[in-house]
């Protein structure tokens, strides 16, 4: 009996210990979690000082990351491991939900739409990553269509996550069509902006401009009274170039504060390009300004603008030969690492800004309507096989017939693309000619900046 005490005596000792040791082993691997886990500091408030983004001191900072496409196409690329991979591999600190309302998003599939947005924010938050809740209006074209629903969602999304400082609302992403700042989008945000401020008194919202988010020089004339608001401008490097520059130069000239919530190495239609030298003149722009920006787009989507080559992996782990060039580029820019050499020469060409003339000349006038014809000069080394001359026309013109080439418009910008018969420039002064009418009210004003397949050029 005595003996079956002490081995009793001994088992309870035994198992005691082993106990005891088995917990100190998971109390020193919880703790080496949870250190890891907190290596990454918490995100600062964000604030606007002057037309600038700040930190919670007032130091003006710059945020780079990456938007989604679609949520309701390519929202699976958009989840916690990838935006780890990309924080921790990249240096991403934002990200872009892009919540489509229209084309099958938000209004026609609520339920699974916004539980996609809620995965996204959540695991922003958990990243300790800054995350754009993007109201994403494009069919639409006016905010106003879908207002009511646009108020009961921020308000959600305001009462869920408005106490984390990570979160940002866009409210409109691109109002275009007729859609005016004074009379559509401007209301639209006052609408908005105070149903989101009742419950979230300090994150920052960005508003969309017209025409694509690209007028916001129409803005800061006519900027809202609320605290913490930034405008959004969207720009793609193969249409779109200096006079785009000069309208946020404007813009913040004038006290607003500017974030690119959406720009692309392609042209406007995500195709085209990648236009790399157009987009290094970008990149170099906002660096100097300290503009914030999120690249479109993080999927495998066919197209130029895409990050991701078809079939790629979907939670992170991407090598440099699973990225597009526009991928390389974007993850170099933000500040990943790459031994993978990224060509300058844009596509088509390898023009610089020196080696071309154009001369935009207006042969007649009639007061409301003239003729203009355009001589593109190639002063460079090596011929121009294929061109696009892009710019923005005034708002008080619009376009007639055209000869020796074609042209297409996105809201004003307008892109001339050469004929199968004058697509070479050759080199050493060669030149081409097109033409075209315009009927126009007011002022009939030359183009500010032009530029040759993404290229700026000179303008005589």
């Amino acid at each position: 009996m005595f003996l079956d005490k002490k081995k009793t005596k001994f088992f309870k000792r035994t198992f005691s210990f082993k106990i005891a040791f088995i917990m100190l082993i998971f109390v020193a691997v919880s703790s080496r979690t949870y250190i890891a886990q907190a290596a990454t500091s918490s995100v600062s408030q964000l604030k606007i000082v002057g037309s600038q983004l700040c930190d919670s001191t007032g130091k003006a900072i710059q945020l780079k990351g990456m938007s989604s496409h679609g949520l309701q196409w390519y929202g699976d690329y958009m989840n916690y491991d990838s935006m780890k991979y990309l924080r921790d591999n990249w240096g991403v600190n934002v990200v872009r939900a892009a919540m489509y309302t229209d084309q099958g998003g938000y209004i026609s599939n609520p339920t699974t739409t916004k539980a996609k947005v809620k995965e996204i924010v959540q695991a922003a938050i958990d990243l300790n990553m800054y995350v754009i809740i993007d109201w994403h209006i494009l069919n639409d074209g006016n905010p106003n269509t879908y207002k009511e629903q646009s108020k009961s969602f921020f308000k959600e999304m305001a009462t869920t996550y408005g106490n984390h400082p990570n979160v940002i609302y866009e409210i409109c992403n691109e109002p275009n069509g007729s859609t005016t700042w004074a009379n559509d989008i401007k209301p639209y945000a006052q609408y908005i902006i105070p149903a989101i401020r009742a419950i979230d008194p300090d994150n920052i919202i960005i508003v969309g401009t017209s025409t694509w988010s690209q007028d916001v020089d129409t803005a800061a004339n006519s900027p809202l009274s609320y605290s913490n608001i930034m405008y959004a401008c969207h720009f793609y490097a193969g249409t779109h170039g200096q006079s785009l520059r000069d309208k946020i130069d404007y813009a913040m000239a004038k006290g607003i504060a500017v974030f690119v919530t959406e720009w692309g190495t392609s042209d406007a239609s995500g195709n085209g390009g990648p236009y790399i030298d157009a987009s290094q003149q970008w990149i170099d722009y906002m660096a100097n300004k300290k503009i914030s920006w999120v690249n479109w787009s993080l999927c495998d989507k066919s197209e130029a603008a895409s990050a991701l080559k078809p079939g790629d992996s979907k939670t992170g782990g991407w090598i440099d030969s699973d990225l597009t060039t526009s991928g390389l580029f974007v993850k170099k820019n933000i500040g990943g690492s790459t031994s993978t050499t990224i060509a300058t020469t844009d596509t088509k060409t390898n023009t610089s800004n020196s080696s071309v003339e154009v001369m935009y000349t207006i042969a007649n006038d009639w007061g409301s309507g003239s003729t203009i014809n355009v001589t593109i000069k190639n002063n460079g080394t090596t011929a121009i096989n294929g061109w696009t001359l892009s710019w923005t026309q005034p708002v008080n013109q619009s376009n007639g017939s055209m000869w020796n080439a074609t042209y297409s418009t996105s809201g004003s910008s307008i892109s001339v693309k050469n004929m199968s018969y004058n697509a070479v420039i050759a080199a050493n002064g060669g030149t081409q000619t097109f033409g075209f009418n315009i009927n126009y009210n007011g002022l009939n004003t030359k183009p500010i900046s032009l530029t040759l397949n993404g290229i700026s050029c000179k303008i005589k």
